[in-house]
């Protein structure tokens, strides 16, 4: 069949179309390409200029002094840098005398950046406990035998329960002597328990001399890792951490109702039992951190003597 001029026409110019689709659809291309090379190019540059600053390598609890060992250098995009809140790393001399005379101000989270208004000059106070007191309740300290109440186990803020077990004298009791056919009377003794507290909070826990297990845990928390290591090394610090004794803070009644059962029972024993956590709101992970860390030391230089 004999091609006539219009179909020579009609098929130049949709071949022209094709390629100009062609064209167009490379130009597409090529101008996505470019723009993804240059989007990358730039947060490339972006991630090139960085800064190094002072990050945590490890939870800090509230009032511990940090030290050279506890930080990490940690690179952030420079756009990014909180010149009056952040912390820059450098010179390791220079970022840990910005630490020098200061403490956390609360509990912090390892991996996290270090900020300035993180850190406090202020000294918690020793005795914490007493400005903290509330108005008309009374601190007091009871024996504790942490092998009868869950082994080493219990935290400050932690809830217990306090029984009390005792002999008690009941109705004289009426019986006959069938040797000597007399009557005779004696008195008939049992065991009551009681419980003097059903849920109480645990304020501290003290060692043999009387001072604060916390406390202890506080000041060596706040020592460099050589004076830590130096003091773990001392059989005395062994004996330090063994609680003996619990500190309670009571209202006038809870002590009247304590002391009444102290003279009630004699001879007779308490016991302590720890309630759960689940219903407690103190935050406990800066107590676990404290022992944890403690007993690691504990448990190494066990191994070492």
């Amino acid at each position: 069949m004999k091609r006539t001029k219009a179909d020579f026409k009609k098929a130049g110019t949709s071949n022209g179309k094709k390629i100009a689709v062609k064209i167009l659809t490379v130009a597409l291309s090529v101008l996505a390409l470019l723009a993804t090379y240059a989007y990358l190019q730039n947060a490339n540059n972006a991630a090139l200029n960085t800064v190094n600053i002072v990050r945590l390598k490890k939870d800090m609890p509230a009032g511990a002094a940090i030290g050279i060992d506890d930080v990490e250098k940690y690179a952030i995009i420079k756009k990014e840098f909180d010149s009056d809140n952040m912390i820059l790393y450098e010179k390791p001399e220079d970022v840990e005398s910005l630490f020098s005379d200061k403490l956390t101000s609360y509990y912090l989270r390892h991996a996290t950046p270090l900020f300035k208004d993180q850190l406090t000059e202020k000294r918690p106070p020793r005795d914490a406990i007493l400005m903290t007191l509330p108005e008309g309740y009374e601190l007091t300290t009871v024996p504790y035998n942490y092998m009868e109440a869950g082994g080493n186990i219990l935290l400050p803020g932690d809830l217990i329960r306090m029984r009390v077990s005792y002999e008690v004298d009941v109705i004289p009791q009426d019986d006959y002597d069938y040797d000597s056919g007399n009557y005779y009377q004696w008195t008939k003794k049992i065991i009551r328990t009681d419980t003097v507290f059903d849920s109480i909070t645990v304020t501290d826990m003290l060692n043999s001399d009387g001072n604060s297990i916390y406390n202890i845990y506080l000041e060596v928390m706040r020592l460099s890792e050589k004076e830590r290591q130096e003091i773990l090394k001392s059989a005395s610090f062994l004996s330090s951490v063994k609680p003996k004794a619990l500190q309670l803070a009571l209202a006038p009644e809870d002590v009247e109702r304590y002391n009444s059962f102290k003279i009630s029972a004699g001879n007779g024993s308490f016991l302590i039992t720890v309630l759960g956590r689940g219903g407690n709101d103190i935050d406990f992970d800066a107590f676990t951190i404290l022992e944890t860390e403690v007993r690691s030391w504990l448990d190494g230089l066990n191994t070492v003597s």
